[in-house]
């Protein structure tokens, strides 16, 4: 499965329900990169799992199927959340979006 290229990320800290939406790009090199909210990272996929590691150590994780990908994560310091990920390009229906409390590595958005 591809995964290289770009996608529209949603998360939700807390999973509240109400997603913040940024682009992120999977690198075939293994890296990402969110530039919306200067973040970076590193990822893995095997089997239809896919792994990834914000470089301030948030990770998340989930399950691949087609051009989409959903999953939990954790800052492993409180935070958690849940997240959807649609390859960009792909026809869907938009979500309710949030107020940005903290950005997808969870840190603080001041």
């Amino acid at each position: 499965m591809a995964i290289s290229g770009q996608w529209n990320l949603h998360y939700s800290w807390g999973c509240s329900g109400s997603y913040i939406q940024v682009g992120i790009t999977f690198n075939s090199n293994g890296t990402f990169s969110i530039p919306s909210q200067n973040l970076a990272g590193r990822w893995t996929q095997n089997d239809g799992m896919i792994l990834w590691q914000f470089n301030n150590n948030a990770s998340y994780g989930g399950n691949l199927a087609g051009n989409a990908m959903v999953g939990i994560m954790s800052t492993f310091a409180g935070l958690n959340g849940c997240w959807y990920a649609i390859k960009a390009g792909s026809t869907v229906m938009p979500a309710e979006e949030e107020k940005v409390e903290f950005d997808a590595a969870g840190e603080e958005v001041k």
